[in-house]
């Protein structure tokens, strides 16, 4: 039997949603996505037609609600559920005060 007992190493719960996220790289059109799941230190998002690497930083934004809130994130795993998606994990690099707070009641609301 497998064991059932894991050690969870995020600061951050994870919260399962399917929000529309926007993605862009430095100097290209963004692309639109929708989450997996999200939390106040990362995001999984999947999406189609974008090319990136790990490490590469990220420009992100979330519809949530009525509030479109922006941010930066690392790309620190890529997956490919099927030949045309993919499914980023990335962890927010730089994210202001004001939106790490709505971020933050947002999630808590969601739960």
């Amino acid at each position: 039997m497998a064991n059932q007992h894991f050690i969870e190493r995020r600061k951050h719960p994870r919260i399962m949603m399917d929000v529309i996220v926007s993605i862009a790289r430095v100097g290209a059109a963004d692309v639109v996505g929708h989450t997996a799941d999200l939390s106040l230190g990362g995001i999984r998002f999947v999406c189609h037609a974008l090319e990136v690497e790990i490490g590469e930083v990220l420009h992100i934004t979330l519809d949530l609600r009525d509030t479109k809130l922006s941010m930066a994130g690392k790309v620190v795993r890529i997956t490919k559920p099927n030949t045309h998606a993919l499914e980023l994990a990335l962890a927010f690099v730089e994210m202001d005060a004001r939106t790490l707070e709505l971020l933050r009641v947002f999630l808590e609301d969601s739960q």
